[in-house]
């Protein structure tokens, strides 16, 4: 526990000097939350939803059956909240020592929590468009008239089915991505929370980047080059964090 206090220290001295730290977050920050939220305990996501079934091709050939099928994870993550993680990465923001989120996850999480600047490279469910007229709506208005076995969302406008604002496995990555290799380029520290950065092309971030703080259940193939690697819980590091950053202040 001492060696975590002392790496947890060497993490508030880096955000501290830094004028630029940058974020990137991955499935690691929401795990537990995921796990509580499954229908089946012990399942994971790529269990309940294998992203190759979800391709944007499916999505316009049968609409239907693409959202009977994904419903039960639209919606545990539309019940999801911010845990700790979030709530800290917002206030950290407001404080001056983070920058820029960019994250992988798709559940809307860090907006809700307060950041503001967040560029989800992998988009959101927290709302949807029709391809029809563009229109744009809150997943609050896209679930509000979905129902068990029936839930094919249609646009207010056109009455077409309504596509969930993520990038799909046969998508190209959106703006966000490109603007999230501007922001790591440019940025004096990037921080990694909860992903094992295996999945391409956000991996090739922290190569934008000299100072990297990983903090990470398991290991990543950045870890030799990074100042400072933690091996623990994101939820449980950062409260140790906000802590040791709230007693410098006092």
């Amino acid at each position: 526990m001492e060696q975590l206090y002392v790496k947890v220290k060497k993490v508030a001295d880096l955000l501290n000097e830094s004028d630029n730290t940058v974020v990137f977050t991955g499935a690691g920050v929401s795990v537990e939350d995921y796990s509580h939220n499954l229908p089946s305990p012990g399942n994971g996501l790529p269990v309940m939803v294998a992203p190759e079934d979800f391709t944007i091709q499916r999505f316009k050939d049968d609409p239907q059956s693409f959202y009977e099928e994904g419903e039960p994870f639209f919606s545990m993550i539309y019940r999801l909240e911010p845990n700790e993680v979030h709530t800290i990465l917002a206030e950290l923001e407001k404080r001056g020592l983070v920058k820029t989120i960019v994250t992988d996850n798709i559940d809307g999480l860090h907006k809700k929590a307060g950041s503001k600047q967040v560029l989800e490279i992998r988009g959101t469910l927290r709302s949807a468009s029709c391809a029809q007229c563009n229109r744009q709506l809150a997943i609050d208005d896209v679930l509000v008239n979905g129902g068990e076995g029936n839930f094919l969302p249609l646009c207010p406008d056109c009455k077409e089915p309504l596509r969930p604002d993520v990038v799909f496995a046969d998508e190209p990555l959106p703006s966000d991505y490109y603007q999230a290799k501007d922001e790591a380029r440019e940025a004096e520290l990037m921080v990694i929370i909860g992903s094992a950065m295996k999945t391409s092309p956000e991996n090739q971030l922290p190569d934008e980047c000299k100072n990297l703080v990983i903090i990470n259940q398991g290991p990543t193939p950045y870890d030799q080059q990074a100042k400072v690697v933690i091996n623990d819980s994101p939820k449980k590091v950062m409260k140790l964090l906000l802590e040791e950053l709230d007693n410098r202040k006092s």
